[in-house]
């Protein structure tokens, strides 16, 4: 007899969505409807990431995809490195200090970003972490 039992809530296997978020039905229904994902609860603004506006216009931050940064850009390629992860201007050293360390060690990396995600075809701008 097979074991029905869920696994626990907030575990690898049944993790806690983010504001009840599904990512198998977002992606599911941005590829259905051919629309990017454009994230309800983390607008692509200048707020959104705790940063005042610049009054320096060329150092406003511009939303952009990855595709729209570069041509060749993809998520994750092959194995993972420390030097793979470069900060810009945003001031997400905490997030990026955190995934440089995890690339030395694959089995929590892929835990923690899931395989299997791409910027080629099916491509619906939309990622998946744990």
């Amino acid at each position: 007899m097979a074991n029905n039992k869920k696994a626990p809530l907030g575990s690898i296997e049944n993790p806690i969505k983010f504001m009840d978020q599904d990512f198998k039905s977002l992606l599911e229904e941005c590829l259905k409807s051919g629309k990017m994902f454009a994230d309800p609860t983390f607008l692509a603004e200048q707020k959104s990431i705790g940063l005042p506006e610049d009054a320096d216009p060329k150092k406003a931050i511009k939303w952009q995809r990855p595709k729209e940064i570069s041509e060749n850009a993809v998520f994750v390629e092959g194995t993972t490195g420390t030097t793979d992860i470069c900060q810009g201007q945003l001031g997400n050293c905490w997030l990026l200090a955190s995934l440089s360390c995890l690339t030395m060690h694959p089995k929590l990396f892929v835990k923690v970003v899931p395989p299997n995600q791409s910027l080629s075809k099916p491509y619906a701008g939309i990622f998946h972490f744990r």
